[in-house]
């Protein structure tokens, strides 16, 4: 019998060194004839061929080193924390970075089906910017060296729950969730965090405890009215879990929500019920262009 867990595994080791030492085109035959690259910002792109012009034109554009943080793996699914590094064109230590998630299918002898990139457009637009200003050029080298930004995120909790747990915590997650955007309310969903807890949106910063958390999630709700949420996938390694999910729009013409754009959302399951991390990966772009299509 294939063990999936390993093959998968294996075949991502192949893709995380070729994107880390820059072979964009070998990185691309690792995906399948057909496959499909949901990338959030710049668009989607379906065959592997569409896929490498995509990638191998991109990367000769600027001088981007990308180092992978984190990777986690569920049967034929992976997730992986990326940064996505410009190097210093000023000499003084300055950082121009992005961090994103990547989620992948795994189809089997050795490739990947499909592919979708989280983070935020507007942070990505602002960083090349900014690069372009302090005097980056095709002429400055990329710096492999460079990593991600200490303090970020904290680490998953160290005591192993049983898998089942976390499931059934992860699906009182998303019933709350659904209660509090529907309601208005966001008391019920703010006690699944410990009192420690943080919080980090990709749009609105981080939150750092329970009443951070709450503010947090009525800005969220001001910017998002109306919405609804349909699952999409979900990944549980360790005391970690990534889930992608549809924010949905209502239709101001015809009352029923078909359109929206996709989340990826990072817990960390402290037990007893309760997630004491979360993150939340979108692209604010692609979010405003969603609520303007359904007339908001």
């Amino acid at each position: 019998m294939t063990d999936v867990r390993a093959e998968t595994e294996k075949a991502f080791a192949e893709y995380k060194r070729l994107a880390e030492c820059g072979d964009w085109a070998s990185w691309a035959e690792l995906f399948t004839d057909d496959a499909v690259y949901e990338e959030h910002w710049l668009g989607t792109y379906r065959g592997r061929a569409a896929i490498r012009t995509w990638i191998v034109d991109l990367m000769a554009q600027g001088r981007v080193s990308v180092w992978m943080e984190w990777q986690m793996i569920d049967e034929n699914h992976v997730c992986v924390y990326a940064w996505n590094n410009l190097p210093d064109p000023t000499g003084t230590g300055r950082r121009f970075t992005v961090p994103s998630s990547s989620l992948l299918e795994y189809a089997g002898d050795g490739k990947f089906s499909w592919e979708g990139d989280f983070y935020n457009g507007v942070a990505a637009e602002r960083f090349i910017r900014e690069w372009n200003e302090a005097g980056g050029s095709l002429d400055t080298a990329p710096d492999p060296s460079l990593r991600g930004v200490d303090g970020w995120a904290p680490a998953p909790p160290a005591t192993a729950f049983p898998r089942r747990e976390i499931e059934q915590a992860f699906d009182a997650y998303c019933a709350r969730r659904a209660v509090a955007v529907e309601n208005h309310r966001w008391d019920e969903w703010t006690r699944l965090f410990t009192e420690d807890a943080t919080y980090r949106n990709h749009r609105l910063g981080l939150a750092r405890g329970k009443a951070q958390i709450r503010a947090a999630a009525d800005e969220l709700l001001l910017a998002l009215p109306a919405c609804g949420f349909r699952n999409k996938l979900r990944l549980i390694d360790g005391n970690r879990v990534s889930a992608v999910a549809t924010i949905l729009f209502p239709d101001a013409s015809a009352g029923n929500g078909t359109d929206g754009f996709d989340i990826n959302t990072i817990l960390h399951y402290a037990g007893g019920g309760k997630w004491s991390y979360a993150e939340d990966l979108y692209n604010p772009i692609e979010a405003e262009a969603a609520r303007q299509r359904r007339g908001g």
